[in-house]
């Protein structure tokens, strides 16, 4: 699927859309947006920059010569210090306005228009500028991108993505082929733009284990556009009881590369790569992150969590996390017992819900632990007490048994919850969060567990990290790589 994606928070939509909308005499109004473009390639995928809101200009007084109902005319004079500030931030210039009477496309007005600002643009800060062009109407987005090289070539914008409590996609034109039978019951579930809107999205997934094998076939056949499967692990036959998509015959092989190739062998009408690598220590993978719209991550490592964390901030995505827990025990005649096994599935997005750390998934004892355990793998065999007392190490214990059904039906409620992040549809009890929901395979029940309110976080905090820009390095940690 080719075309360009924009994707913007819910704050700064709610206040562009108040501001284009909110004329006395109901007139057009403009306002200008400006971008951090994301566009670092993807081996085997279309090139699709992703363009992040970062600020808006909203013009009035002498930024504005005229305005009608269907018409706005604009004081050019008047970009100047804003070619500079795109320049010295590495910003792209957006030009967003409104028209009052629903008509949801571009005029020959907003063409020229969209030229006259381009020239000076390209004209000022060289011809590889982006200017992107955005139309209100209804309350729906429509967009495309200009080239400063080729001011009069447009390019398809093929989603306006708004994350606020849920993804809010506005898609492009429609496509004009025939309803596929394949999703035809899924449409009848959701609306006839659901199928489109899944269609349009890019969906990164990190780890195709128990969980993220089962994730990437559902979200495969569910109609995703564009799929990343990350994950520098090889297949073992201890896998095997949890995972789909993989073979005896695969044992040893990447599991991330065997996946792929499993999907794109099912002939569905999604296009999916490979990344072989760990997202905590590959630049490739966090550039393939970079590229999607959200991320389910899938890896059984804290510290790939953390990076995971970070980046919805950095890059505007929206992440489910997954993962189990459990506990077993010995029954009065030796045998073990299930204790306790939950699956979580957790929703991040970068003005809504707690972020993993302060869910508590992810702290510095535990990555803590887990750099130790690296290093020394001999120390998984010490109890917590021995670990704590010898070795300052919170950590240990029983792991999570590998049960195929409560992996999948973990995968299962985390892709059910990207439905609903597009098309809402839950009705939750007043003590689940839609940020942290447990599930119970014991006691067959759920619950949520109550996030820190830490307003000292530096992910999700006030003075966090929402569209920070990286200075230079990949997330701002050089580990990381550098940027080019």
């Amino acid at each position: 699927m080719n075309g360009h994606r924009i994707s913007i928070t819910g704050s700064l939509d709610n206040k562009l859309k108040s501001w284009l909308m909110g004329h006395p005499d109901a007139h057009e109004r403009g306002a200008l947006v400006l971008f951090r473009k994301m566009d670092r390639a993807v081996a085997g995928l279309p090139p699709s920059a992703r363009f992040v809101g970062i600020d808006i200009i909203e013009m009035d007084g002498d930024w504005v010569l005229d305005s009608s109902p269907v018409h706005l005319r604009i004081n050019l004079r008047k970009f100047q210090d804003i070619y500079v500030r795109c320049e010295q931030e590495r910003l792209e210039l957006g030009f967003a306005h409104c028209h009052p009477r629903g008509i949801l496309d571009f005029s020959s007005k907003d063409d020229q228009n969209e030229q006259s600002i381009l020239r000076g643009y390209a004209g000022c800060n060289g011809p590889d500028v982006s200017l992107v062009a955005m139309v209100l109407a209804d309350g729906q987005w429509r967009a495309r991108v200009r080239l400063g090289a080729a001011p009069d070539c447009v390019a398809d914008v093929r989603h306006v993505c708004v994350l606020g409590t849920d993804l809010g996609v506005h898609i492009g034109r429609a496509d004009d082929a025939a309803p596929s039978e394949l999703l035809r019951r899924q449409e009848a579930a959701f609306g006839k733009p659901f199928n489109e809107k899944l269609k349009s999205l890019r969906i990164a997934i990190v780890g195709g284990g128990g969980t993220g094998s089962s994730v990437a076939t559902l979200v495969a056949r569910a109609g995703v556009g564009e799929l990343i499967i990350i994950d520098g692990d090889l297949l073992e036959d201890s896998n095997l009881n949890r995972v789909r998509g993989y073979r005896r015959c695969d044992i040893g092989e990447s599991k991330a590369a065997t996946l792929a190739r499993y999907i794109r062998d099912l002939g569905l009408l999604v296009t999916v790569v490979a990344t072989e690598a760990y997202v905590n220590e590959s630049p490739e993978a966090i550039d393939a992150i970079s590229s999607a719209d959200l991320v389910f991550g899938c890896t059984d490592d804290v510290a790939g969590r953390e990076v995971l964390n970070q980046a919805l901030y950095y890059y505007c995505q929206g992440l489910i996390d997954c993962g189990l827990t459990g506990k077993i025990d010995l029954d009065q005649e030796h045998q073990p017992y299930l204790r306790d096994h939950r699956g979580r599935v957790s929703t991040v997005l970068p003005e809504y819900g707690a972020c993993l750390r302060c869910q508590g998934v992810v702290t510095e004892e535990k990555l803590s632990y887990e750099s130790a355990l690296k290093a020394r793998p001999e120390l998984a065999e010490l109890d917590p007490e021995t670990l704590r007392k010898e070795h300052y190490l919170v950590g240990g214990g029983e792991q999570a048994p590998g049960v195929g059904p409560f992996t999948s039906a973990t995968a299962d409620m985390a892709v059910a919850t990207l439905f609903d992040l597009v098309r809402p549809y839950r009705r939750l009890p007043s003590d689940i969060r839609r940020d942290n929901i447990w599930y119970d395979f014991v006691h067959m029940a759920i619950h949520s567990n109550m996030p820190k309110d830490n307003a000292e976080c530096f992910c999700c905090g006030p003075n966090g990290l929402l569209l920070k820009p990286e200075n230079g390095y990949r997330l701002s940690m050089p580990s990381l790589g550098k940027l080019s």
